[in-house]
């Protein structure tokens, strides 16, 4: 095969506890993470002839040259790119597997990875995690899949804390390209993520629409992970509760943009439950209403041009049994 094309689906977290801080700095979580229907396009090219020709951003990674087509100017064009991170941790593992890897970087020439960027950028649903995911179960499969699912998971755990998951749930929803994977069968839209993210157990889905907004700002992972130290952790015995997020205080409290945009969508939106994903900023409004929501996203997408900054997407997270088999 010379070409892959995936969607690289976000996620939201239906719940996000922070347990504890690791000895290395890292925090402890208990998140039920689920995707979400919006969604990137990745492709992968293996371009062996005249790849000198493209006028492209490009990384050199163990020999291979791979370059980057997108649509957007507000996502790295360097290593710091989560799709290039992927491919970069997915080439070295290979090197233990001498033929396979040997053989693609002769035959590739060059690699282009293209990126349809439809979801925005440090927004707390793991848009770049899923970029990640895209690229390493594309490559993957380029190279014949020398991997099962679980050992991309692995490998994804130094690329990112949300790409182990993002690899499960991303090969569940392209299941139907990606139908050679090993151990696809075990993947799920839906799962319990435990450690610090390296921690994957498959979940039962919790269907429900749900309008994401966005306030146009970024919050820092990093930082609303080190004032969590200070917040304190969660105090529940029993771990696991729907619609809480830990660091939902830390966000609100330092971005008065995120703030104010959940208290607009509680003075006027009729959801079931309101909740920021992440670290944020995107909150999320869920609904178990289809009409509903459809009613409140339309009132809520006029409402929201008026402010600068402000995105509404009506989407849907979760699968049902029935989508889940087909």
């Amino acid at each position: 095969m010379e070409e892959i094309r995936l969607n690289a689906h976000a996620k939201l977290n239906l719940s996000l506890e922070v347990v504890g801080r690791r000895a290395d700095g890292y925090h402890n979580i208990v998140s039920l993470m689920q995707g979400i229907d919006l969604c990137d396009t990745l492709t992968l090219k293996k371009c062996p002839q005249n790849a000198t020709k493209y006028n492209l951003p490009h990384c050199t990674i163990d020999g291979l040259a791979v370059y980057l087509c997108t649509d957007v100017s507000t996502i790295p064009t360097d290593m710091n790119n989560l799709a290039f991170k992927g491919i970069a941790a997915l080439l070295t593992a290979a090197k233990d597997k001498a033929p396979c890897y040997t053989e693609f970087i002769k035959e590739a020439g060059c690699l282009v990875v293209e990126i349809e960027k439809k979801l925005p950028v440090s927004a707390g649903i793991a848009g770049g995690s899923g970029n990640a995911a895209a690229s390493m179960l594309g490559l993957n499969l380029l190279m014949g899949y020398p991997f099962s699912l679980r050992e991309l998971m692995d490998i994804g755990t130094v690329v990112g804390a949300d790409v182990p998951f993002s690899l499960f749930m991303n090969a569940s929803r392209n299941r139907a390209v990606l139908c050679g994977l090993e151990g696809i069968e075990e993947a799920s839209d839906a799962a319990w993520i435990g450690g610090i993210g390296d921690e994957v157990k498959a979940a039962e889905s919790v269907p429900r629409c749900v309008i994401l907004a966005n306030p146009g700002i970024s919050v820092s992972t990093a930082e609303a992970y080190k004032a969590i130290d200070e917040i304190g952790y969660a105090e529940s015995e029993v771990k696991g509760t729907l619609f809480v997020n830990d660091l939902e205080k830390y966000t609100l409290a330092n971005y008065p943009e995120a703030s104010e945009l959940k208290g607009f969508m509680e003075d006027n939106l009729d959801a079931d439950e309101i909740l920021m994903s992440g670290s944020g900023p995107t909150m999320a409004a869920y609904y178990t209403n289809e009409e509903k929501a459809a009613d409140d996203a339309a009132a809520f997408t006029e409402q929201a041009a008026g402010r600068s900054g402000w995105s509404v997407w009506l989407s849907k997270t979760g699968i049902t049994h029935e989508e889940a088999l087909m």
